[in-house]
């Protein structure tokens, strides 16, 4: 069966599964999609479905061409005002990944030895397993976010209105268009058979690591992107009933 062909009979498959049978379609839509390699096409659907994050990467590295291309499709996001306030850093450098995972650790334990975590001990250690495995992958893509004032928000500030009731007039409109941006950017890498994990607890070492980087204000790090062939595959998790989060009006 070719590619098409594989791809109808996925999205003509019936809406309801066992959780089981779901999970390995979804294994196995991936498993594809990652032999597909650069040059496989999928439709929207399927390529959204089968998205898992992936925290596990072989050491191949992770040619230019594909992250131009990576960032390229994700520079497609809707943005405020079409402020395309994102950038990123594509860090290849092992040495500076290694660096920046220290700084991540460093920042942890200082965090532990605050007296007000005595009671979170095993939060803390769950939080390091999961902060610094980006590490080990052969790239990390680095978020960052650029103001973005809109003439709302100078209104509001006119008014005098504080940070915080402007914020929640407003909801951090530049934080939606750059997460939004890192949406797609995780999509194009599993397309393109690569696995990603979209990753913002490192970013409680962001001066740490912006001075790594030399990320300059006014940007500032918001996220990190691991990125590589995957070195395993990951069933998509589940994800609530659609009754569950939408109603009709």
């Amino acid at each position: 069966m070719n590619a098409t062909g594989w791809v109808k009979r996925v999205l003509a498959a019936p809406f309801r599964r066992g959780p089981v049978a779901e999970r390995r379609r979804r294994r196995g839509t991936a498993a594809r999609i990652a032999a597909a390699g650069p040059a496989g096409e999928v439709s929207f659907a399927v390529a959204v479905e089968s998205r898992s994050s992936v925290r596990r990467f072989l050491d191949d590295p992770v040619p230019r061409a594909d992250v131009e291309r990576m960032v390229a499709l994700a520079t497609r996001a809707a943005s405020a005002g079409n402020a395309q306030n994102w950038r990123f850093v594509a860090v290849e450098d092992a040495a500076v990944r290694q660096r920046m995972g220290v700084a991540v650790e460093q920042r942890l334990e200082a965090m532990a030895a605050w007296p007000e975590a005595a009671a979170l001990r095993g939060d803390l250690t769950a939080v390091r397993g999961y902060s610094t495995f980006f590490a080990e992958a052969p790239l990390v893509v680095v978020v960052c976010a650029l103001p973005y004032e809109s003439r709302i928000d100078r209104l509001l500030l006119a008014r005098g209105l504080p940070a915080e009731e402007r914020d929640r007039l407003r909801q951090h409109p530049d934080m939606q268009s750059v997460g939004a941006a890192v949406q797609l950017f995780i999509t194009a890498a599993h397309v393109l058979g690569y696995g990603a994990c979209w990753m913002s607890a490192p970013v409680v070492a962001a001066e740490q690591l912006e001075r790594i980087l030399e990320v300059e204000p006014p940007a500032r790090l918001v996220a990190l992107v691991p990125v590589g062939r995957p070195a395993q595959c990951p069933a998509p998790r589940s994800r609530l009933p659609v009754r569950e989060v939408l109603r009709f009006r």
